[in-house]
């Protein structure tokens, strides 16, 4: 499905990102390490050939991670574009992600303001509470395979074109209430 060589760099940065950010936890509390937490190429490949083949949308949480403060979800996402069909933008209000394109391209638009919201929960793909609605002002730009887009809380998103089926890799972080 994905070159090896492609997946193991991929795989590399997820855990880098994972450990990464759970370091300095570690480093405040003293003591010994949890051991890091892994993404095997298998589940990634295991979460992608459960996608039902005719969704236009497939969001898969793969792992989470729970530190106390945030959590960290590595999810799988494939979008097959529907003729006719424009994605409207999202917000997360708590939760930064991380995208990184595995197959496929689209152009994905960020940043301005988002009108016409309306609310939508997306707990369950680990994207907390969030908001849709449309962009205004926002900025486009080209992600093929490699590209890394990394969306802070509150950013307005969306892929505004894709050229045919795209999968991307997310790291989504929630920052939870203290």
């Amino acid at each position: 499905m994905f070159a090896l060589s492609q997946l193991r760099r991929l795989l590399f940065g997820s855990t880098f990102a994972l450990v990464a950010a759970l370091l300095p936890s570690g480093l405040a509390r003293g003591g010994d390490f949890a051991p890091a937490t892994y993404v095997t190429t298998a589940e990634i490949e295991a979460a992608l050939k459960a996608a039902p083949p005719n969704a236009t949308t497939f969001d898969k949480v793969i792992k989470t991670v729970d530190e106390g403060s945030y959590k960290i979800s590595v999810v799988i996402l494939r979008r097959i574009p529907k003729p006719g069909s424009q994605d409207r933008g999202l917000t997360h209000p708590k939760v930064t992600e991380v995208y990184e394109i595995l197959t496929g391209a689209g152009s994905m638009e960020s940043g301005g303001s988002l009108v016409n919201t309306s609310p939508v929960d997306l707990t369950a793909q680990a994207a907390g509470p969030s908001v849709r609605g449309d962009i205004r002002g926002g900025e486009t730009r080209h992600m093929g395979p490699g590209d890394v887009a990394v969306i802070l809380p509150g950013v307005p998103h969306r892929f505004s074109s894709l050229e045919g089926t795209i999968t991307y890799l997310v790291t989504r972080i929630e920052a939870k209430p203290r």
